[in-house]
């Protein structure tokens, strides 16, 4: 597989520098812009303000510490740092998962929190100068009794929050011969203060499997469901000979009880496990790694409509590899955006089939589900890249977030990085 590879500006780059003081600025004929400071920081997600100005998230870990902490930077159209907070204590891992813009023009962020063994949610709230309002840290819990929370992603409800993801606290099932039961999905529920829902509000659900969520969202048909997850199961369904991960969507009523109707979709033989979710005109879209054995993992899309209000999730309206070669050993990362330009979608994704090194990959699909672009395009440079999210802006252009290595390949530092290309995803001169 050949790649449009528009990055080798950043292989000049990422040579030799330890700080972002130090990396040479190319927003003269590129837009790539470094944030962070003494030690690693990570980018994990964005949102656009109405006013062009962005707020990144990610996480921040100082030099010769154990401690991680929420990395916040507010920045201009042009990248330039409006303001920037870390949140967090000494001791504790904190890790950035989700940031969404508020209807009232706040925003909402989500990531994990542990100070032992085992991680909470946690959830805060910011107005748009990044000025703290509510927090708090919520776990699935049954009579005191708590897991392994690993946070998804968040979604504004009409009257709160609900977070997706997965916890270890899976309760009592009936064993099933050949499958572990590592994980259920999650579905914690918080008012718009953030105080948690009472125990009465179903907090999670499972197979007797290992199933998580990606995203939970208020429902959009009368008389079917309250609720609707999306995530992944490696409970095969019927006709399944084989346990694998396939992707999973199903609803829950006003009390977050589960309703039988599931729909998994994949190959029996392959792995399709889910990582990102956007909305459409008529439904959602899904996209995720698909891998058989130990071939190279490939993109998967899957597009369903608005559920059925008898049925449910009745019918999926397309399910596909997009046949673009990734290689192995990858995070599963990747991120979906809906194209108001083209009506199609930008996906992007990791890879480390292109030099050896792992980079973010770019391309975009049209509505119809083909590949608008014959060839992705990559950017990073030596090392590990990992990418974060993305977002269309109203212009057209592609803002991209995700983590770059600067200096030495195996001894450099981590830099929550910001790439803006146009249109057809390359740099503007």
């Amino acid at each position: 597989m050949k790649y449009w590879m528009i990055a080798g500006l950043l292989v000049v780059l990422l040579v030799s520098c330890q700080t972002t003081d130090s990396v040479e600025d190319p927003a003269s004929t590129h837009f790539i812009k470094f944030y962070g400071r003494d030690g690693d920081q990570t980018g994990v997600d964005l949102v656009a303000l109405p006013d062009g100005s962005l707020v990144l998230f990610g996480t921040s870990r100082a030099t010769d510490s154990t401690s991680t902490q929420w990395y916040v930077v507010k920045v201009d159209a042009k990248g330039t740092i409006i303001t920037e907070k870390v949140f967090g204590a000494p001791g504790r891992i904190d890790e950035a998962r989700d940031i969404e813009l508020m209807k009232n023009g706040n925003l909402v962020l989500v990531g994990n929190t542990s100070k032992g063994s085992h991680r909470d949610a946690m959830i805060m709230t910011l107005t748009p100068d990044l000025v703290k309002i509510d927090s708090n840290t919520v776990f699935v819990d049954f009579v005191g009794t708590a897991g392994d929370e690993d946070v998804s992603s968040v979604t504004e409800i009409s009257d709160g929050f609900i977070i997706a993801g997965s916890t270890t606290y899976i309760g009592s099932k009936t064993p099933v011969a050949g499958q572990a039961d590592t994980r259920d999905a999650m579905q914690l529920r918080v008012y718009s203060n953030l105080t948690k829902y009472p125990i009465s509000w179903q907090q999670s659900y499972g197979y007797y499997s290992d199933d998580y969520s990606v995203k939970v969202v208020e429902g959009t048909v009368a008389g079917w469901a309250d609720y609707y997850v999306f995530g992944a199961t490696n409970n095969p369904p019927s006709g399944h000979p084989t346990v694998n991960y396939n992707f999973w969507l199903f609803g829950i009523g006003s009390q977050g009880v589960p309703f039988s109707q599931v729909t998994p979709s994949g190959s029996i033989s392959a792995d399709e496990r889910m990582s990102s979710f956007c909305y459409t005109p008529s439904g959602f879209v899904m996209t995720g790694l698909v891998q058989s054995g130990s071939s190279p993992s490939d993109l998967y899309f899957v597009e369903s409509l608005y559920p059925d209000p008898v049925n449910g999730f009745d019918a999926l309206a397309r399910e596909k590899n997009l046949s673009i070669t990734l290689g192995s050993s990858l995070s599963g990362r990747t991120a979906v955006a809906r194209s108001a330009i083209t009506r199609g979608f930008l996906i992007l994704a990791e890879e480390n089939g292109f030099n050896g090194n792992q980079n973010w990959i770019l391309t975009r699909v049209n509505e119809n589900g083909t590949l608008a672009w014959s060839q992705p395009i990559v950017f990073g440079g030596e090392g590990i890249d990992s990418c974060g999210s993305l977002q269309e802006l109203p212009d057209g252009r592609i803002v991209i977030i995700g983590t770059m290595r600067t200096g030495r390949p195996d001894a450099g530092e981590y830099k929550m990085t910001l790439v803006k290309v146009n249109p057809e995803g390359k740099f503007e001169k």
